[in-house]
């Protein structure tokens, strides 16, 4: 082998291992890339669940006022009652039915399915008792209800 095939096979390796650190660098970006639009995507699709479910609310509002404020309603065989200012709410016992009220607000709508959920009773009142639902990203979303209102908060991180 001579002297000038040595070198055209050292400058030929040189390429490949170049060609090879530009594929990792470029690899190793877009993979971080896909990290960030995957955590915003997740975090869009979060706040489209907690919009979903305040629709729910105030499209029940909104019947209830329609149907000359009643108590209590039936949809989908899920029993409910009205607050005195017509946000629905679901109760069993005294307590928030947090699968019923996630499933009442999310009457037909496109929203994301909880992994798990906590009821949060208040020492104060039955009033500040709340439903938080663990959506798997490491967030919660809670419905609460503080003067005969209904909240809907996302981004709880805990």
């Amino acid at each position: 082998m001579s002297l000038r095939d040595r070198e055209l096979q050292h400058t030929k390796r040189l390429q490949n291992i170049s060609w090879i650190l530009v594929t990792l660098v470029l690899i190793s970006v877009l993979l971080y890339e896909w990290q960030q639009v995957h955590k915003k995507a997740k975090q869009v699709q979060l706040d489209l669940t907690k919009n979903n479910l305040y629709l729910g609310a105030v499209n029940l509002r909104q019947n209830w006022e329609l149907n000359n404020k009643p108590q209590h309603d039936v949809i989908d065989n899920i029993e409910f009652e009205y607050t005195p200012l017509g946000w629905p709410i679901v109760s069993k016992n005294g307590e928030l039915d947090c699968p019923k009220i996630w499933f009442l607000l999310s009457n037909g709508m496109e929203v994301v399915d909880y992994s798990s959920f906590d009821y949060i009773k208040s020492g104060y009142s039955s009033g500040y008792n709340s439903c938080l639902y663990d959506i798997g990203i490491n967030k919660k979303l809670a419905i609460f209800y503080i003067n005969d209102k209904i909240h809907i908060v996302s981004n709880l991180s805990l």
